[in-house]
């Protein structure tokens, strides 16, 4: 390979991996940016209170009067005590008594002693008629009191008998609207409580809809900065290929490596070389150079030495393209193969 084609294919990598290095760090950025906004609204949405606004409502015919009273109960007779106007028939019989009494003064001395005693019988005749013409007088009084008293009595029965049927019928009136009113108020109570049900159904179903929403669009993100990566190493590979054929094969394994990632491999075969590379791991890191795509390389220990002993070379893991980076009991994994820096113990 020409010096000047090795000088395109590092550019060529640095390039890559600078690019793939920005896409995820600006998916992971949005994507951040989106989690804290949506956790906010989740959280909101979470902590609203729904409630049942006819909790409390109450029957607005409970407190009606309860006893209605008959207007008509103990109402008086008016005719009942009416009485016979006897000034009127007493004055009537002083009046005659008085005018006989004139006429046989004055025709005493003309008639004679028997002839007086004649005009007295006649008068006295006279003054009986008058007195049976007034008791007649008084009995139609009295009769009259009593049809009055009669008709009184009878329209009094029936205004209390009114008053009653009223006083039934409001009191049944009442207990149908009270038990109207109590109907309304439970199917109101049952809506409003079936109305918050309804909401806490849906603040689930918004809740699992933005959770689902939000790991289709990161890993949408991710393919996506992954198939542009892929692109553009592709492109890179078929412009550079015949001009660094010497290093195709090292240039082919990152490629095909990169596109394992995504499902198949692009090149020939990949050799993967994937090694415990999280910083927590090791001891006595020092840095020593960089790669020709701008990695830094470290020389280090692992602080177990079940994972190696001795001084290495390598990255670490939170400083490269999380493409190459993998997770397993917690702690992450490089894989080599898919980076311009060689793990080697030196």
């Amino acid at each position: 390979m020409g010096k000047k084609a090795r000088r395109r294919q590092a550019a060529t990598m640095r390039e890559m991996n600078t690019m793939a290095q920005e896409q995820f760090e600006y998916f992971q950025e949005n994507q951040e940016e989106q989690q804290a906004i949506l956790d906010k609204q989740k959280q909101n949405f979470r902590d609203f209170q729904f409630e049942n606004p006819f909790a409390d409502i109450k029957n607005p015919y409970a407190d009606l009067k309860t006893e209605f009273e008959n207007l008509y109960e103990g109402m008086e007779n008016p005719y009942e005590d009416l009485t016979v106007n006897m000034r009127a028939a007493e004055f009537q019989a002083e009046q005659g008594a008085q005018q006989r009494a004139n006429i046989l003064s004055n025709l005493q001395g003309a008639a004679g002693s028997s002839g007086i005693a004649g005009l007295a019988q006649a008068l006295a005749n006279q003054g009986s008629a008058q007195a049976q013409q007034i008791s007649a007088n008084i009995a139609q009084q009295e009769t009259m009191n009593q049809r009055l008293a009669a008709r009184g009595a009878q329209q009094v029965q029936q205004m209390e008998t009114a008053g009653a049927e009223r006083a039934r019928a409001l009191g049944i009136s009442r207990e149908q609207l009270v038990a109207q009113g109590g109907f309304k108020a439970d199917v109101l109570r049952q809506q409003g409580a079936a109305a918050v049900q309804q909401a806490e159904f849906g603040r689930e179903s918004t809740l699992l809809g933005i959770d689902y929403g939000l790991l289709a669009g990161a890993n949408q993100a991710e393919q996506q900065a992954m198939a542009n990566q892929m692109s553009s190493m592709g492109m890179q590979a078929n412009m550079y290929g015949s001009q660094a054929a010497q290093g195709a094969s090292m240039f082919s394994s990152i490629v095909g490596a990169a596109a394992t990632v995504l499902g198949g491999p692009i090149g020939g075969a990949v050799a993967q070389k994937i090694t415990s590379s999280d910083r927590r791991l090791k001891k006595n890191i020092n840095l020593i150079g960089k790669s020709p795509s701008g990695l830094n390389i470290y020389s280090f220990e692992y602080k177990n030495n079940n994972f190696g002993n001795g001084t290495y070379q390598g990255v670490m893991s939170n400083e490269i393209p999380k493409y190459a980076v993998s997770n397993k009991n917690g702690y992450d994994m490089v894989d080599y193969s898919m980076i311009d820096v060689e793990f080697k113990q030196i």
